[in-house]
């Protein structure tokens, strides 16, 4: 019976401490989190009023401020890679795997408004086509001559972007 006892004491007071580690991280998390969140959906208000202005689709006003922040961290992904001596192969690979799962959640949050994770294997499949681009352009690069792959890579960001903006919005998101 003391044994009883001593069990249900020692789980009240472990779920009372559970219970307040989850509460001080969540007031932690809000703490962060929340400026940050509004500070998004202020920025989201701006571009989207600039869309209205100037006459284009807010989709592809979100998209381009996505693309910004999805291309700095891709291409410094990819001159990563690049950096510590993979190959044509291997750093747009490591690159394309670390860029699906931030843009998704960029893309499908920022732009479409959806994050469901049942498109995520059509946005993955997306992405497989813009790998393919993305290799055939350096090796297209590389025979005409063009050996430096930091430039290759960067001149391929902007028809990689318009490439990656059409695929998605007319095969994964549908807007």
């Amino acid at each position: 019976m003391h044994s009883l006892t001593y069990k249900i004491k020692f789980s009240f007071h472990y779920s009372s401490f559970k219970n307040s580690k989850i509460f001080v991280m969540n007031s932690l998390t809000s703490k962060i989190f929340t400026p940050i969140k509004n500070l998004y959906h202020f920025g989201m208000s701006i571009v989207d009023r600039v869309a209205e202005n100037i006459g284009i689709s807010k989709y592809f006003a979100r998209f381009m401020v996505s693309g910004v922040i999805n291309t700095i961290f891709g291409y410094s992904v990819f001159a990563f890679f690049i950096f510590i001596g993979c190959g044509d192969f291997t750093a747009p690979f490591f690159a394309e795997i670390c860029g699906i799962i931030f843009n998704f959640n960029t893309i499908g949050g920022m732009v479409f408004g959806d994050r469901s994770k049942k498109l995520f294997w059509r946005f993955c499949l997306v992405y497989g086509t813009i790998y393919i681009f993305q290799v055939t352009g350096l090796k297209l690069f590389a025979a005409c001559g063009v050996e430096n792959r930091y430039l290759s890579g960067f001149i391929l960001l902007f028809p990689g972007a318009f490439l990656s903006y059409t695929l998605n919005k007319k095969l994964v998101f549908k807007k």
